[in-house]
């Protein structure tokens, strides 16, 4: 996913993508996306700003269980 929506900027560890849109792509009920994102930032893996999320640790990311 972010290799897919990621920001310009190579060294940037972002997406910008609606709450909908990603939603929507990773097949997910809004609402339910909202509380993961919430549960991520409050981790410290994600944080949010202006609408991009920024990934603050990828490899913790990628090791979650589905």
């Amino acid at each position: 996913m972010l290799e897919k929506f990621k920001a310009e900027s190579p060294d940037t560890k972002e997406i910008r993508l609606s709450r909908d849109n990603l939603a929507q792509a990773t097949g997910i009920a809004t609402e339910s996306l909202i509380r993961t994102l919430s549960d991520f930032k409050a981790e410290k893996l994600i944080d949010i700003k202006g609408g991009s999320i920024i990934i603050l640790n990828e490899g913790k990311l990628k090791n979650l269980p589905y």
